[in-house]
């Protein structure tokens, strides 16, 4: 691979970079002027914006050297720890780990049940 083609490369995959971040950002405003009127934004819309923001910060990562699996992982431990020192305060105890347990695969597999 030549010089030129790594510029290339580089410059191709920063040009992705700015765009994910850029949509990222614009998502986070979409969903942000939404919540001010409520009304305004449906529940299928703000599903929709956050499984936006979701993929594309997936997305983002693996551009920036993160693989899937990695941040999955940075995930679970930043759950777990919330988990920890949560404990006295029941909401967030319960929405933490009930997210752990989905993530963990344990929401499908009760409902299987």
């Amino acid at each position: 691979m030549g010089t030129q083609d790594k510029e290339f490369d580089i410059t191709k995959s920063l040009k992705i970079v700015e765009k994910l971040k850029s949509q990222i950002l614009s998502d986070v405003a979409n969903l942000f002027s939404g919540m001010v009127d409520y009304n305004e934004q449906s529940s299928s819309d703000r599903s929709d914006t956050l499984a936006n923001i979701i993929i594309l910060t997936y997305l983002l990562s693996k551009r920036l050297g993160i693989p899937y699996s990695k941040l999955d992982m940075k995930i679970k431990n930043k759950l777990k720890l919330g988990i920890l020192e949560s404990s006295n305060e029941k909401e967030w105890f319960a929405d933490l780990t009930a997210l752990l347990r989905h993530l963990d695969g344990g929401y499908e597999n009760s409902r299987r049940l």
